[in-house]
């Protein structure tokens, strides 16, 4: 944990309010102590990404993880989170068992599950692999639609409204209003895509928009369990789909980005379709694949705030980005 909080100490700080490990502890055990009854044993491990997670084996025997979430979001909107989730799990859903929060820690907010390591990390580029996330994704939206009162939801990322190209980004380390240069090509494409699903009006469901073999874990060809489910926000259907099917074979936590093809793309959502009873129409297959073109384009714009140079662009988002606009986005 010490690595990482020194490597990252701008984004930490954002989050935690400090980046020195001994304060961080302490203030796991005290909110541990008040929430759950029960400190801190050991800390099995911590990563940042839109937040800090913290895997955490606390004194009672129990191993929960800990989600501690920077200061813009509203406890409504993690408090609805939490009521998604929870029915979901009641369902026979493989989400983690929601356990407390949202409550105030470090200068926003946490909140804890149970910790449940089920199963292995899969191959996001084996068909089965490819198929059981489709059908997944599709029980989800279901089992969330059953949930008659998720006000909150909207209160957290959305969809960026007309005039607006990008949302703020995610993380601290992505600043796009400095690193413009180069960025030019990226940027039109994401606005040719944008146009096309602002212009649609289709279907809002509740539905999680990081669906990547990274929050997934398979054993004896089920999904055991899925995560993040910060991600999870009121959309148009055909958002939640062409997010997923833009980067369900991403593998962020082994350091590469790891795109699909554009025919992985598109077989995605023909296994979609497939779960669920019904084929898209025509218009929600353009607008589908418009929000695959972009949400691959934000994280190609992600990629060159971080490395404007291109250094890193073998196997990047921007390397697979011209290949998914010239299948699926018509030209001007």
């Amino acid at each position: 944990m010490e690595r990482t909080l020194a490597d990252n100490p701008a984004f930490t700080r954002s989050v935690l309010g400090t980046m020195y490990p001994t304060e961080v502890r302490h203030n796991l055990d005290v909110f541990c102590t008040r929430h759950l009854g029960s400190g801190v044993n050991e800390v099995l491990f911590f990563n940042l990404s839109v937040g800090a997670g913290f895997g955490l084996l606390l004194r009672d025997g129990r191993r929960v993880f800990l989600k501690a979430h920077p200061p813009e979001r509203p406890q409504e909107y993690l408090r609805a989170v939490h009521s998604v989730q929870a029915h979901l799990y009641s369902r026979g859903f493989p989400a983690p068992r929601p356990l407390a929060g949202p409550a105030p820690f470090g200068i926003g907010l946490a909140c804890v599950d149970e910790f449940v390591d089920a199963g292995d990390p899969p191959d996001g580029h084996d068909p089965r692999t490819r198929r059981l996330a489709a059908v997944t994704l599709v029980r989800q939206i279901e089992l969330a639609g059953e949930v008659e009162d998720f006000r909150g939801l909207e209160k957290g990322w959305s969809w960026p409204p007309a005039g607006r190209l990008w949302p703020p980004p995610h993380n601290a380390l992505f600043d796009f209003e400095a690193t413009t240069e180069g960025a030019a090509w990226i940027d039109d494409t994401a606005a040719r895509a944008k146009e096309v699903v602002d212009g649609f009006d289709g279907r809002v469901i509740a539905g999680h928009t990081d669906w990547s073999v990274d929050h997934l874990r398979l054993a004896d060809g089920e999904v055991r369990v899925v995560y993040d489910w910060d991600s999870l926000r009121p959309e148009k259907e055909v958002v939640v789909v062409g997010i997923a099917a833009s980067n369900f074979t991403s593998t962020w936590s082994l350091g590469v980005p790891n795109p699909p093809t554009p025919e992985e793309t598109w077989l995605f959502v023909e296994d979609y379709e497939t779960a669920r009873d019904g084929p898209f129409s025509g218009a929600e297959r353009d607008a589908l694949a418009a929000a695959a073109i972009y949400a691959a384009a934000y994280i190609a714009r992600c990629e060159h705030a971080v490395d404007p140079e291109g250094e890193n662009l073998r196997g990047s988002f921007r390397e697979a980005l011209p290949r998914h606009t010239d299948a699926y986005l018509p030209s001007r």
